[in-house]
């Protein structure tokens, strides 16, 4: 079965994430970055080591840096040619969670819509149409392995219209592992809704049931999510779900190239 969904380039790095699944859960200070590798404490794992993986990668992640640092690791990064674009950080513990999408996730879907089963995320098929809704909203997929549940626990939340397509996705996992100090701390985000289904909330919808399920079905104690500074419709979405922001840290991409990553 192929996993793997995007440009070649999405393609390679995906596959490292696989092939790298458990140095990212056994390494301190490594991160699973779901589309590529990355870092929450990139002192543990040393920073020759971190720029030689975003050379050899041309992505990497970084999370939760500390907001009066983010001028001098910047510049640090731009000796090395590197780019760096960062993020904003929203969380919520488990009872606010709670607390702010119980009404949301009784929402109905409109009629004929469903959900898909989880036990339906086993087929390489239904999650290659998973991937395939995220890229038409212009969201890069992660691995399909991750997805699937087959790498790390997660969280897959997927609708149906009444033809049968997926027109709605979102996820949740640990990014984090058990030598971090977020390790209970799930993430959540690619929500992606297609442009057809707009106006129906079924992005507040999605996102709620995924922060959601990374409570009940991970045990998350809290969940992140990240949003653009510029970007106000994600924040109010994540917003809906009790997530607020944390003015002290920023998330970020690193890359060799020009252009900002934007998904």
């Amino acid at each position: 079965m192929d996993w793997y969904f995007g440009t070649d380039q999405q393609v390679r790095l995906q596959k490292k994430v696989d092939e790298l699944t458990k140095w990212c859960s056994q390494t301190k200070g490594a991160v699973n970055g779901g589309r590529f590798l990355g870092t929450d404490d990139y002192n543990a794992l040393g920073w020759e080591r971190v720029i030689e993986l975003i050379k050899d990668h041309g992505v990497f992640t970084f999370r939760m840096i500390p907001v009066e640092m983010l001028d001098e690791f910047r510049a640090s990064l731009s000796k090395h040619d590197i780019r760096f674009d960062s993020w904003n950080v929203f969380s919520a513990d488990r009872q606010t969670i709670d607390t702010h999408t119980r009404q949301l996730v009784e929402a109905s879907l409109p009629e004929g819509y469903a959900l898909v089963d989880e036990k339906e995320l086993a087929d390489a098929a239904v999650i290659s149409a998973i991937q395939e809704c995220m890229a038409r909203s212009g969201v890069v997929p992660f691995t399909g392995r991750l997805l699937a549940g087959m790498s790390l626990p997660s969280v897959t939340i997927a609708i149906r219209d009444e033809n049968g397509a997926i027109v709605g996705t979102a996820f949740g996992y640990y990014p984090y592992n058990q030598h971090s100090r977020w390790a209970s701390t799930a993430w959540g985000g690619l929500v992606s809704v297609d442009e057809s289904q707009r106006g129906k909330k079924l992005g507040v919808l999605i996102n709620a049931l995924m922060v959601r399920g990374c409570v009940e079905k991970l045990g998350a104690h809290e969940v992140q999510e990240y949003a653009a500074a510029t970007n106000k419709p994600s924040r109010r979405m994540i917003e809906r779900s009790g997530l607020r922001l944390d003015p002290g840290v920023v998330c970020g991409i690193a890359t060799t190239g020009a252009a900002r990553f934007t998904a």
